[in-house]
């Protein structure tokens, strides 16, 4: 399973579509503490983060997460626009496995499903 935290309506539109096509369950959250209570019950192997999302806190989320016993922690990768370098560096300060642009994010999400199976 994937978890994706975003509230941009056409980024899970995408995500899901790619989801669909491998046959992967995704799920989508619009905030940390939703996030954070899927990841504890569901236990996905991803955890998607736009670091855009509206009242996210970055460190917080990262700690959160990083603070989860290593059997329930996911990879996780998160995303900004290019010109977001705040977020950006939030997001790899914060931990995060990986940290792409919007842009590299939009090309690799089906490759980034499909591995997450």
């Amino acid at each position: 399973m994937i978890l994706f935290l975003t509230a941009d309506l056409m980024m899970a539109s995408t995500a899901s579509s790619h989801a669909r096509q491998k046959n992967v369950v995704l799920q989508t959250v619009t905030d940390a503490e939703s996030a954070i209570t899927l990841i504890k019950e569901a236990r996905p192997h991803l955890f998607l983060v736009d670091l855009q999302t509206p009242g996210l806190g970055i460190a917080d989320l990262g700690d959160a997460v990083r603070g989860l016993p290593d059997a329930v922690c996911p990879m996780t990768i998160g995303y900004a626009q290019h010109v977001n370098l705040e977020s950006l560096d939030e997001g790899r300060q914060a931990g995060f496995d990986q940290v792409l642009t919007r842009g590299q994010f939009n090309h690799q999400i089906g490759t980034i499903i499909a591995e997450a199976k």
